[in-house]
């Protein structure tokens, strides 16, 4: 066996052999109750003890606040809320349960949202009705306010005190009393008017005699009466309400409400039927446009046309007035027969219309 053996040499080596740098080791210490040592740490040859770090300071940490007695009347309120809050309603808990579901399925919040919305709309629309119509029965109620008002004026205003101001000179009148006799004589036209017209529908008859035609007529000159005059001449019988409606129509080239209601109603449904054929030939000619139109009616006024044609058919003599340059004849159709047109204006002009209100 080798005497380089270690194991068998139990000669521990020399000093030499057992430094570092020729500083001895420090000795183990392997009880448990040596203390435990820190560190040494060499840089550079040289060996020195880590520095300890400077203590740091004590800092004061937030503490819990302590729990209340059970018997302490400040605990009391909060926990009697605590109580309320877990006891939530009903209504509550069936939000949640629906907003959880929702949220779970967005796909039906696109199929809800257009109908919540136009529920809502439809909500905004009805409380929106509901204002105008509470403004709209405001206003009617105005309104009639306003016309009792005014009834309840004039009926102030008696028949004797209508009398005195009416007998005084306009020019002591304050405005307010001219006002009053306006409305006063206004009110008596159109009562007249309109007791007439009421008369006359009842009894058609009446339109027969002279004075019920010149009043008729009569009170077609003023916008106040006319109506109730128009609709009166409507109801008389063939061919009477009809050639008065003719006459109120074509006797004054202005136009006006007058004018415009009476041409409607001669060629209205119930009336035209009553025209006389003299009147009917008049009534068509208005209506035609074209040349061959006008050389249809020929015949028929030749036959029944009175003077109120005569102007009708004057007019298409003229032989020019169409084209371009309006230099060509617009019924040059009739130009073919010969002496028509004017064989027939001679004939409807030596028959005289009907002549109303003549007393």
């Amino acid at each position: 066996m080798s005497e380089h053996d270690d194991s068998r040499d139990p000669a521990p080596r020399g000093g030499a052999d057992q430094t570092l740098l020729g500083v001895a080791p420090p000795r183990l210490e392997s009880s448990a109750e040596s203390p435990l040592r820190k560190p040494v740490f060499v840089r550079a040859g040289t060996s020195s003890a880590e520095v300890e770090p400077p203590p740091v300071p004590p800092m004061a940490l937030p503490s819990r606040p302590p729990l209340s007695a059970a018997g302490d009347p400040a605990s009391e309120p909060l926990a009697a809320g605590s109580s309320r809050s877990s006891e939530a309603p009903w209504q509550v808990g069936q939000f949640e349960r629906a907003r959880r579901f929702l949220d779970g399925h967005p796909a039906l919040w696109m199929l809800l949202a257009p109908a919540l919305i136009a529920v809502a709309a439809v909500g905004v629309l009805r409380a929106m009705a509901a204002h105008h119509g509470a403004k709209l029965m405001h206003s009617v109620a105005s309104a009639r306010t306003a016309a009792v008002q005014s009834q309840e004026m004039h009926s102030e205003a008696s028949a004797e005190q209508l009398s005195k101001l009416a007998s005084r000179p306009p020019e002591s009148l304050n405005a307010r009393e001219l006002a009053l006799l306006a409305d006063a004589h206004d009110e008596r036209l159109r009562a007249s008017s309109k007791a007439l017209r009421v008369k006359v529908e009842a009894n058609p008859a009446l339109g027969k005699e002279p004075a019920t035609q010149s009043e008729l007529l009569r009170l077609t000159d003023d916008p106040r009466t006319s109506a109730d005059a128009l609709t009166g001449m409507a109801a008389l019988p063939a061919p009477i309400g009809a050639d008065l409606l003719y006459e109120v129509w074509t006797r004054t080239p202005v136009r006006s409400d007058t004018t415009d209601l009476a041409r409607a109603l001669v060629y209205s449904a119930d009336v035209r039927p009553k025209a006389s054929p003299a009147l009917a030939v008049a009534l068509e000619l208005r209506l035609a446009e074209s040349c061959e139109q006008y050389k249809t009616l020929l015949p028929k006024a030749l036959k029944d046309g009175d003077r109120r044609s005569a102007q009708l058919l004057l007019k298409l003599g003229s032989k020019h007035g169409c084209g371009p340059k309006k230099s060509d004849d617009c019924y040059a159709c009739l130009r073919e027969q010969g002496d028509e047109l004017k064989a027939t204006i001679n004939a409807v002009k030596s028959r005289r219309p009907p002549d109303y209100g003549a007393p």
